[in-house]
């Protein structure tokens, strides 16, 4: 009996210590991700202001932080497989882990778009788009960052974690909205200009909001992990 006490007591410390080093680690993959989506904000301005050069320099960075962050949950679903005998929620904690991935690429690819948009002869984009790809990047920057809250506050602050995963639903639906209108006026201001520019504005868009989608799953993960302890 007192063997199977000893026994239980060393999965539970060893399955704690493996949940902190994964919680740690996803906080530094969050942050650069939130680095990542204001590096492509600054993207979206310097084209809005026909900075080619500076749209390349920042796109450079863009994919640097992408291929950061793949690194980085490489190694952490290495560290996941080797721990998961003694992780009851590996699983969980594996599916953040890609949808972040995700998110990463398709920032990096919307950040692509910018890119061949200044590349190319296309004419500056009109102001009520440009506002509005902007709105949806600020607000895809703000689930990113209570994304970051939520694993800081896993298993520990419940009341505060189940109010960021509500302001992030909130967000989300928020960038519905604006990709609802902004698919709109794309078709609407490019269909009989340039079709080029039309579908790379579409997928720019298309991008940001699989990418805030991707952002409202993991908040759900993470609110899964939280009322599973």
């Amino acid at each position: 009996m007192a063997e199977e006490i000893i026994r239980f007591r060393s999965i539970g410390e060893e399955e704690s210590i493996a949940e902190s080093h994964i919680r740690e680690q996803l906080r530094n993959i969050a942050r650069k991700l939130e680095e990542e989506v204001r590096e492509l904000l600054f993207v979206v301005r310097d084209l809005d202001e026909g900075k080619v050069v500076a749209v390349e320099k920042r796109y450079g960075r863009v994919r640097n932080m992408k291929d950061s962050i793949e690194t980085d949950s490489v190694s952490l679903m290495e560290y996941l497989i080797k721990t998961s005998p003694a992780l009851t929620l590996k699983d969980v904690y594996a599916n953040i882990v890609q949808d972040v991935v995700r998110v990463a690429e398709h920032t990096e690819a919307a950040a692509y778009r910018s890119l061949l948009l200044s590349r190319g002869e296309f004419e500056r984009m009109p102001d009520n788009i440009y506002v509005v790809l902007d709105e949806t990047l600020r607000k895809i920057l703000n689930m990113v960052g209570i994304v970051g809250s939520m694993v800081e506050k896993l298993g520990s602050q419940e009341r505060l974690l189940r109010e960021y995963y509500i302001e992030l639903l909130k967000l989300e639906n928020s960038v519905d909205e604006f990709y609802r209108e902004a698919g709109i006026q794309v078709i609407k201001y490019y269909s009989n200009r340039d079709i080029g520019a039309l579908i790379l504005v579409k997928e720019l868009f298309d991008k940001l909001e699989d990418a805030a989608d991707m952002l409202k799953r993991v908040g759900t993960y993470i609110r899964y992990a939280s009322i599973s302890r």
